[in-house]
């Protein structure tokens, strides 16, 4: 490119650049006219924005206005408008009856803050109470329809329910129980959304309760009523059930009872299980009071408080755990308040009935420690956080404790100190010398008592458990019931102590029999029965665990009355095969009353033996020498000793016949035993005097005096034993 078209360029672009300048010139003039045009513009059009603000301000607030004098219109139509509704009242439960609530509550609000003296305000707080008022009418109305008493069925279902397994349970609800009341949603869904609405709506009501608290005081004896209603049906059931003739329908009919409701196949004599029964009991106190009823209540009571948690969770009534707590104790303190007094009731039956000597009532008491025994957990568990029920039952099973306790240990004293009273047939000793009635009782007293070995056995030790037993007596039985070595340790030494009570006192029994036989005879009979009564029962399980050498105290004390019994026999034939026990009717009157401190000694002393037999058999050897001795050289004085030793002899056979003719063995293996004794014993004393007087002549006519051969006394022996009774049924 030339320098010619280079400057060309240069001057063009020179050229353009002023045109620029002279452009950008004009125009920043141009709009610095335009800004200042605007801002004149802005100047004067400030007060006409600000008068249309001010239009607007004015607007919204007379519209504000229109809608307030409107709503206040409103407010005062809403009595008249609304009256008649709100005194109608819901007659079926809608979003209607709420809605016009709702409005007088609006109405009600708008009133108190700005006009509380107007009229219409107190005649909107009238009709707000009188719908209010419904409300919980209709709450109340509603808990009737959703909540009625169980059917029989269901309650035959929860008798036969078990109670859950004190080593695996925790006392937690089962899915059966769960199951009780088979209640609709809705229904459930309706009283929780009524009862919520009347506690948030409630503020404009004078009343000392809330209706919140009275929606909940109606729940509240609604539920309880139930309670008492299905209790109520439950003894009705029972009762039915042993009576068929005089029920109908359901009940009549065969197996109707669960099958682990308790029968009552074994009965003391003068057992009353029925406690109204009892003589000299008001019956306006025992209306209810069968304890075999009552345990079975019992056991649906804890039901029945279970069903009461898993409702009122299901139902949410309340806002917290501690409103929970305070609401089940309503229900509950009410709900058991007759079975508290019922239980207190039993106790002081039980207290009368000991003064009467009726020691087989224990067993009322037995029965409902029993069933406290396995619902023990549940109870706890259910009772929760609900102290002042809980110490109610505690208190109740502290009761039933200490009476039971009383009782028992009242009977082994009874046993040991009761009289022979000879105006009271049911005390005289039997003049065969068989079995006292007081022996037959008491063993019976005691198989009664083994179905409740693990109660007694706590019912005697709780006092040494200290205050745990006697302040939280439910969370005790919980514990105590796993220790089984320990509770059938106590019920043995129980048993142990009653049965030697019961020896002692056959002992000073047979002290009215005025012959040591019929003596001896009674107590070999009371003896084996009590003997074979503890083995046919199971009663020596027990004594064997309390003591090993239990049963063997027994049996030695049998085999020292055989001994005696023989030297007995042997005094009266005059055989004197025991020199010891020879001389006055007195000195042996004397020895049989030695029984007792015998007795202790043979139990107490650990090391049982055949001492005494090894003895008589000593100084039957020496007797023998002694005879020889006398019968090598013999004259007329010992002539005569020897025929007044057979005179003796014969009368005394004679006596002993008598004396076996009047007393009776039922027991065959006592009878064969105490047969065989005499024979082994009295039939080799009298061969040796036999043989000795035989081989002397101390007289011209012998038949006169040794009337039997060897053979012929052995026979007579074993007739002593025909002549007697036997009764193979009282083995």
């Amino acid at each position: 490119m030339s320098s010619t078209q280079i400057r060309n360029y240069v001057a063009e672009l020179s050229n353009l650049k002023d045109q620029f300048n002279t452009l950008s010139s004009q125009s920043s003039e141009k709009l610095k006219k335009i800004i200042q045009t605007v801002q004149s513009y802005q100047t004067r059009m400030e007060p006409l924005n600000k008068n249309m603000e001010q239009l607007q301000i004015l607007q919204r607030n007379l519209e504000s206005c229109r809608l307030k004098l409107s709503q206040v219109q409103e407010y005062y139509r809403t009595g008249r408008e609304l009256e008649n509704t709100i005194r109608q009242g819901p007659t079926v439960y809608t979003d209607k009856f709420l809605k016009a609530m709702e409005r007088i509550k609006d109405a009600l609000a708008y009133f108190q803050e700005n006009n509380p003296q107007d009229v219409e305000f107190s005649r909107l707080t009238s009709l707000y109470s009188i719908g209010l008022g419904s409300l919980e009418r209709e709450f109340d109305g509603l808990l009737r329809q959703t909540f009625c008493p169980m059917d029989d069925a269901t309650l035959i279902r929860l008798m036969d329910q078990k109670v859950s397994d004190k080593e695996s349970g925790d006392g937690s609800i089962t899915e059966d129980t769960e199951q009780m009341e088979d209640i609709p949603n809705n229904m459930l869904n309706s009283l929780r959304f009524l009862a919520k609405w009347m506690s948030e709506n409630q503020s404009f009501v004078n009343k000392p309760q809330s209706i919140s608290q009275g929606c909940l005081a109606k729940y509240c004896e609604c539920r309880r009523e139930l309670i008492r209603l299905n209790l109520v049906r439950v003894r009705e059931l029972l009762r039915k059930a042993e009576n068929p003739s005089s029920s109908s329908g359901t009940v009549s009919k065969p197996g109707f009872l669960p099958p682990n409701v308790r029968g009552r196949t074994k009965r003391l004599p003068g057992f009353v299980w029925d406690i109204s029964g009892v003589r000299l009991i008001n019956e306006t106190e025992t209306d209810e009071l069968d304890s075999e009823h009552y345990a079975i209540a019992l056991g649906v009571l804890v039901k029945l408080m279970q069903n009461e948690c898993i409702l009122l969770d299901r139902l949410q009534l309340t806002a917290s755990p501690q409103d929970s707590q305070v609401l089940l104790f309503n229900i509950f303190k009410k709900g058991s308040s007759d079975i508290l007094t019922e239980g207190t009731t039993l106790t002081r039956l039980m207290h009368r009935a000991q003064g009467r000597a009726e020691f087989h009532m224990v067993m009322s008491l037995l029965v409902v420690l029993k069933k406290f025994f396995q619902i023990s957990d549940d109870l706890v568990s259910v009772l929760q956080g609900i102290d002042n029920v809980i110490i109610d039952f505690n208190q109740l099973v502290l009761r039933l404790l200490s009476q039971s306790k009383i009782t028992l240990e009242t009977y082994v004293q009874f046993l040991q100190q009761v009289t022979e009273k000879s105006s009271s047939n049911s005390n005289v000793v039997p003049e065969d010398g068989t079995i006292h009635e007081l022996t037959t009782n008491a063993l019976m007293y005691l198989e009664n008592l083994l179905e409740f070995a693990d109660i007694i056995g706590t019912t005697l030790s709780f006092t040494e458990a200290g205050p745990q037993a006697t302040t939280n007596t439910l969370k005790y039985l919980t514990t105590i019931g796993q220790n089984h070595a320990f509770l059938e340790n106590k019920f043995g030494e129980y048993l142990f102590n009653a049965i030697f009570a019961l020896m002692t006192n056959l002992e000073r029994k047979s002290e009215v029999y005025s012959e040591e036989i019929r003596r001896m005879i009674f107590q070999m009979n009371n003896i084996q029965y009590i003997l074979k009564s503890i083995y046919k029962t199971n009663i020596h399980r027990y004594l064997l665990s309390q003591d090993r050498e239990a049963v063997a105290k027994i049996t030695s004390i049998l085999d020292e009355r055989k001994l005696f019994y023989t030297r007995c026999c042997a005094d009266i034939l005059h055989l004197r095969p025991f020199p010891e026990s020879c001389g006055s009717s007195s000195i042996r009157r004397r020895k049989a009353s030695q029984f007792g401190s015998v007795l202790l000694a043979s139990v107490l002393s650990p090391n049982l033996n055949t001492s005494h037999h090894k003895l008589s058999i000593t100084n039957n050897e020496q007797s023998q020498e002694i005879m020889n001795e006398h019968l090598t050289k013999i004259d007329q004085k010992e002539r005569s000793f020897l025929k007044s030793l057979w005179n003796d002899f014969n009368n005394g056979l004679n006596t002993l016949t008598k004396q076996h003719h009047l007393i009776s063995i039922p027991d065959r293996e006592l009878k064969n035993s105490l047969e065989h004794q005499l024979v082994r014993d009295l039939v080799v004393l009298y061969r040796g005097f036999w043989e000795k007087s035989m081989s002397i002549a101390f007289t011209t006519n012998r038949d006169k005096y040794i009337k039997l051969s060897v053979e012929e006394f052995e026979i007579r022996i074993r007739h002593l034993f025909n002549g007697t009774s036997t009764n193979s049924t009282r083995q």
